[in-house]
């Protein structure tokens, strides 16, 4: 045992406070044995480490990290620590571990939930202590700042979740969200902004084709992951107001899956459904993705008597990681918009998976993750980590009552979400900053968004033929039919018209034009004609404007989105045998525009 330093009475006497303070959890002979072995001659150990004092948010949500590591592995050579805060908007992940030494260091991920602070600065602390009573570590504190535009009508408009992707031909896009200054979603009209795309800070001439447009109009995947566990189960706490044995929350988390979200999709977006409820069980996929909406509600209905009669424990991380692999790999990125949600109190014990190997598939993929948190023994901690990793957002319902609003929410979310493309006139080796600026004004108010990319634009790097457009076939079942939708990746200029040749062995409807709320790319003053090929034995299915030769009511410039929809009869396994003959006829086009037709989907044969 090592001689005690030599310190004056006050000093003693405040190293007693501390010790009592600390230890006062475990009782008062506890932490008056602590305070007296300090004092006969056991001080407290000064080895935990930390990379940082401090750290802002401001007005940042990007999950910051800090390490913790063991300053003197000769005086401790395990050191236990644990990471408390006293803020309820301070959430830190993971808050144990355990270091070997100075280069063992462990790193703590910080996210900020700003959902309730008032307008202005915030200050938190963050402790890092030892676990153990005997010897005694002395703790290291983070201070910590955010500032919340909180409750300030005033306050500006923001963007969120922001990517930049760059693609052939010459594309440079941007996706991201925009939230108001109490981080409510803005879901007004593309053509309700004036839009500034610069390149170098020099605005893009006339002639290059930009376009501003909802998230939507990318087709969009979803899964939902529902919860069934006990602690929704549970009609003691959470209510049988019908008295059918099934609980309040459950219910209100069906209706609001079924009559909030589901109903607020476009036509062609797709759907699937996990459910979990038992740790002695996987999680069970109930659907598929579906654009079939009517469906995936007769899906959500059977659950409670085909899986879940049996609730128990959760093992919601496993039934994350599953959905996340329906997702498959990123090559259709260019055209899709990827999202889970699930509801969750965050408590699991049972999972193979954790939730950090959850956030990697899920990013690996580009995947949001959204999640309602709801249960007595709420975690936020893994919660909003998630969601914040993956760019998501997170939302309390602390009551039942509370479920069908954040369903909304997150459909009020999604909506806000959008794509800003352009294709530059550059083709040179040198390169350019990207930047855009977006102002939406009304007779009482004006609100500007502005973005710089963070990596420069080398033309060369994403050369290709701007001539040549991209269209694809997205297939879709559900219990009875087949669905599939045509989608336009990219489109070249002045196409007024498309004309498909079209032979399966399959009976099916004649095709439809997706409607302009929808995202439908021709819905409005387009003609669609379907007749029989008497040569080939299948369909000639002509879309056109109301007068081709006017080149300025053609689909614009490097758009996107869904153009018709098939409807076929029956369940088709073999997606490869639904047509004998698929193409597209080039030969319309005067300018030297033209089309490929991407099908059948990856992982089928021709």
């Amino acid at each position: 045992m090592v001689a005690a330093p030599e310190l004056s009475s006050l000093q003693r006497e405040m190293w007693k406070g501390l010790l009592m303070s600390r230890f006062s959890r475990f009782g008062l002979v506890a932490a008056t044995a602590a305070s007296s072995l300090f004092l006969v001659g056991c001080p407290p150990k000064d080895v935990i480490e930390l990379s940082n004092s401090s750290y802002d948010f401001e007005l940042n949500d990007t999950p910051w990290t800090f390490q913790v590591s063991n300053a003197d592995a000769r005086q401790v050579p395990e050191l236990e620590f644990e990471v408390e805060t006293n803020r309820s908007w301070l959430v830190c992940s993971p808050r144990q571990g355990t270091s070997t030494g100075p280069q063992d260091k462990k790193t703590i991920t910080v996210t900020v939930n700003r959902e309730g602070l008032s307008a202005g600065p915030h200050r938190g602390k963050i402790t890092v202590s030892g676990t153990s009573l005997f010897p005694y570590y002395i703790p290291k504190t983070i201070d910590i700042g955010v500032t919340s535009e909180g409750g300030s009508e005033a306050g500006g408009w923001s963007l969120h979740n922001l990517n930049a992707i760059y693609t052939a031909p010459y594309l440079v896009e941007f996706s991201f969200s925009l939230r108001d200054g109490q981080g409510h979603a803005i879901n007004a009209e593309p053509a309700q902004f004036q839009m500034k795309c610069m390149e170098d800070g020099i605005r893009i001439s006339s002639e290059t084709g930009s376009h501003l447009a909802k998230g939507a109009n990318k087709q969009l995947l979803v899964y939902l992951v529902l919860d069934y566990t006990l602690s929704m189960a549970d009609t003691r706490i959470n209510g049988d107001a019908d008295h059918d044995g099934i609980s309040d929350a459950i219910e209100a988390m069906e209706s609001a899956a079924k009559n909030v979200f589901l109903d607020s999709l476009s036509a062609d977006a797709q759907v699937g459904i996990y459910e979990f409820h038992r740790e002695d069980r996987d999680p069970q996929k109930v659907a598929g993705f579906s654009a079939d909406k009517a469906y995936l509600k007769q899906r959500i209905d059977a659950i409670w008597a085909e899986y879940a009669s049996y609730p128990a424990a959760s093992r919601c991380w496993d039934a994350l990681y599953a959905a996340t692999e329906e997702f498959g790999a990123q090559d259709d990125l260019r055209d899709e918009q990827r999202a889970i949600i699930f509801l969750s109190d965050g408590r699991d014990e049972s999972s193979g998976k954790t939730y950090n190997e959850v956030i990697e598939h899920a990013n690996d993929r580009q995947i949001d993750v959204y999640c309602i948190g709801f249960g007595a023994e709420l975690d936020l901690t893994a919660l909003q980590v998630i969601t914040s990793q993956t760019g998501g957002e997170y939302y309390s319902a602390q009551t039942v009552s509370q479920l069908a609003t954040r369903f909304t929410q997150i459909v009020e979310d999604l909506g806000g979400q959008y794509i800003l493309r352009w294709a530059t006139l550059k083709r040179s080796k040198e390169t350019f900053l990207p930047s855009f600026a977006l102002t939406y004004s009304t007779r009482t108010e004006t609100h500007t968004v502005r973005h710089t990319a963070s990596k420069r634009y080398r033309p060369t790097d994403y050369a290709g033929d701007p001539l040549l457009g991209t269209l694809r076939l997205v297939p879709s079942t559900s219990g009875t039919n087949t669905t599939l939708f045509l989608r336009a990746i990219y489109v070249p200029r002045y196409i007024t018209q498309l004309v498909l040749h079209v032979k399966s062995p399959y009976a099916f409807d004649d095709p439809t034009l997706v409607e302009a709320a929808d995202g439908g790319l021709c819905a409005a003053g387009w003609d669609l004609i379907s007749e029989d090929d008497v040569l080939s034995g299948g369909k000639v299915i002509s879309l056109q404007t109301g007068n081709p030769a006017d080149i300025f009511t053609a689909i614009p410039y490097a758009a996107f989105g869904p153009i018709l929809r098939f409807e076929f009869d029956g369940v088709i396994e073999d997606l490869a045998t639904l047509f004998d003959e698929l193409a597209i006829d080039n030969d319309i086009y005067s300018g030297g525009q033209s089309f490929t037709l991407e099908w059948p989907p990856e992982g089928t044969q021709k």
